[in-house]
């Protein structure tokens, strides 16, 4: 009776906090059954474990003695319950607030070497359905790091919300508050799939929109070339737009390729992309110990979830972003907290 009573009470709790993440501004899921299942299926094996225990202490020995023995089941259940509401507050409110900035000093040939660093900050995977703290963040932490460049690598909006109008505003609204005086420049992701989605967002802002395009720009006599391809996650596709795209470049240009997924990085490698600037992985989102990322979205696994990767002459950052994915999949970042890229670029 006790055990199933305390089963009851950790399911409210998962429901309650679920209830109350929008309140927080933390996410804005417009259903959480499948979380709330997943929860649920984790308290039920608990359950069923503990009830498993009872009846074999009790099986094996008089009523009195198999009580005593069901005790230090009971209390590995309230180990094991307690442990995994941490893991979800930790998951669904802590770390997703938690907005890390990675800073990094990168050498190239091309670049002039009397020259100042070129600061670019990669701003990647914001899915925004509401802005809230997070997004706050964002801004005072991409400002106060004072970018020559923005970078904004694709999956502006939550796939829940990709065509709400008042989330569409917060992502302008958050982009009038960036501050680079090289300009802002982006690429669709996932949750851009057409040209004109991506067009109606983008609309009103200062926005660079880089569509199989590539523009030079002069930071303080250093010449950096940005190259935007669009993701179709049709691997065929994608290689054949990131080679006519590159087709007529100079190979002396400094090139810094804005692609939304890390899956074209053999393929960069091979055209002489100097730098290469990814997300869609989310680093995983949820990630467990020692196991890692569990899920990235790439067709590479979680050989490049997040961080820094070298490929022949190839760098390659792919960010663990800011958001979450939409539709049915949990609000959730755990081991995985948001970040902010920083990139000084500079001659050796």
């Amino acid at each position: 009776m006790l055990a199933s009573l305390l089963f009851l009470l950790f399911c409210l709790s998962d429901w309650l906090l679920l209830r109350v993440l929008p309140h927080l501004q933390v996410s804005f899921a417009p259903s959480f059954g499948m979380p709330l299942a997943a929860s649920l299926a984790v308290r039920s094996m608990a359950f069923a474990a503990l009830t498993g225990a009872f009846w074999l202490a009790r099986m094996r020995g008089k009523p009195a003695t198999g009580a005593r023995r069901g005790r230090p089941a009971l209390g590995l259940f309230l180990f094991i319950n307690l442990g995994f509401s941490a893991v979800q507050v930790d998951a669904y409110v802590v770390e997703p607030l938690l907005v890390e900035t990675t800073e990094l000093a990168l050498e190239f040939d091309q670049l002039e070497p009397d020259r100042p660093p070129v600061r670019i900050v990669q701003i990647a995977d914001l899915h925004i359905a509401r802005a809230g703290p997070r997004e706050a963040q964002v801004v005072q932490k991409a400002n106060a790091l004072r970018p020559d460049l923005i970078a904004l690598t694709g999956d502006y909006l939550n796939l829940s919300y990709f065509r709400d109008p008042v989330a569409a505003e917060d992502f302008r609204s958050l982009v009038a508050q960036l501050e680079a005086p090289y300009g802002i420049y982006a690429v669709r992701g996932t949750v851009e799939p057409v040209t004109e989605i991506m067009a109606w967002l983008v609309e009103d802002t200062d926005i660079v929109w880089l569509e199989q395009e590539t523009v030079t720009v002069d930071v303080r006599g250093q010449s950096i070339t940005l190259v935007g391809v669009a993701c179709s996650h049709n691997q065929n596709l994608d290689i054949q737009r990131l080679r006519q795209t590159l087709d007529e470049m100079p190979s002396s240009d400094m090139t810094v390729l804005l692609f939304h997924s890390p899956d074209l990085i053999l393929e960069a490698s091979e055209l002489g992309v100097d730098l290469f600037l990814a997300g869609h992985t989310h680093g995983g989102q949820i990630r467990l110990p020692i196991i890692g990322a569990v899920v990235t979205h790439s067709i590479y696994g979680s050989r490049y979830a997040s961080g820094l990767f070298q490929e022949g002459d190839t760098t390659m950052y792919v960010s663990r972003g800011l958001g979450f994915e939409g539709s049915w999949l949990p609000r959730a970042r755990f081991l995985c907290r948001p970040e902010i890229v920083s990139l000084d670029l500079t001659a050796p």
